[in-house]
C-alpha cells in the first residue's frame, strides 16, 4: 500500500542526480541522496513524514544520533570487549556513553515523532478507510492495553535501527557492482528499455517482468 511512495522517492533520487550531469565524468557522493531516500522511505511508512532535504535540521539531527550509535558500536576505541571479551568488564563508561545516546533517540523518537502523530490523531476523525501510517497501528495496540509507552518507543527504535543503515548499504554495494562492471549495468539498461521503455521508471508491479 506505500508502494507509490517509495516509488517517488526513487524517482527524486534520479531527478536530482540529473541536476548535477558533471558528476558523469567527475563522480559524486551519492550515498547522502540515498540515505535521505531511505529516511523518507521508512519515516513515510512509519509516520507519514518526510524531509524535504539534507539540510532539513530534523533529519540532521536523527541522522546524527544514528550515526553516533553506530560509531559507538563499531569503534574499537569505545567497543573494545566485543573484540577482546577479556576487557569486557572494564566497559563501564562505554555503557553509559551508549546508554546517554540511545536516550536521546528515545526522546526525540518520542517529542518528534510519537507524540505528535498522537496529537494529530486526535485533532481529526480517522475511519477504517484511511491509510494508517505503522505507529497508528503500535498506538492502537498501546490503547487496547496489549503493550506500554515503552514498548511503543522501543519497537520505533529497533525498527530504526534495522530498517534504514542495512538497507542503504546493500543499496550502495549493489550500485557500486553496476558502476565496476559495465557489462552487467548494460545487460540490465537493455532489459529495462526492452520491457519498460527508455527512461520509464521502474514500478512495483513491473518487478516479475524483469527476471535479470
Amino acid at each position: 500500500q506505500y508502494r507509490h511512495g517509495w516509488e517517488s522517492e526513487a524517482a527524486a533520487v534520479v531527478e536530482d542526480v540529473k541536476k548535477y550531469p558533471g558528476s558523469a565524468t567527475n563522480g559524486m557522493v551519492l550515498r547522502r541522496r540515498l540515505q535521505l531516500m531511505m529516511y523518507n522511505n521508512m519515516y513515510r511508512i512509519m509516520f507519514d513524514r518526510r524531509f524535504e532535504s539534507e539540510e532539513d535540521p530534523l533529519f540532521m539531527k536523527l541522522k546524527g544520533l544514528n550515526g553516533e550509535r553506530s560509531r559507538l558500536a563499531q569503534s574499537f576505541d569505545y567497543n573494545y570487549g566485543d573484540f577482546i571479551p577479556i576487557l569486557r568488564p572494564f566497559l563501564r563508561g562505554y555503557l553509559e556513553i551508549c546508554k546517554e545516546v540511545k536516550e536521546k533517540r528515545i526522546r526525540l523518537f518520542k517529542d518528534y515523532f510519537v507524540d505528535e502523530r498522537k496529537k494529530l490523531s486526535s485533532t481529526k476523525t480517522t475511519t477504517n478507510e484511511g491509510l494508517k501510517c505503522a505507529i497508528d497501528h503500535i498506538l492502537d495496540a498501546q490503547q487496547k492495553g496489549e503493550i506500554n509507552e515503552d514498548n511503543v518507543l522501543y519497537i520505533v527504535e529497533n525498527i530504526n535501527v534495522a530498517a534504514i543503515e542495512t538497507t542503504l548499504w546493500s543499496i550502495e554495494w549493489g550500485i557500486a557492482e553496476l558502476v565496476n562492471h559495465p557489462e552487467i549495468q548494460k545487460k540490465l539498461r537493455d532489459e529495462l528499455d526492452s520491457v519498460l521503455g527508455p527512461g520509464v521508471q521502474i514500478t512495483e508491479p513491473e518487478i516479475q517482468k524483469l527476471p535479470y
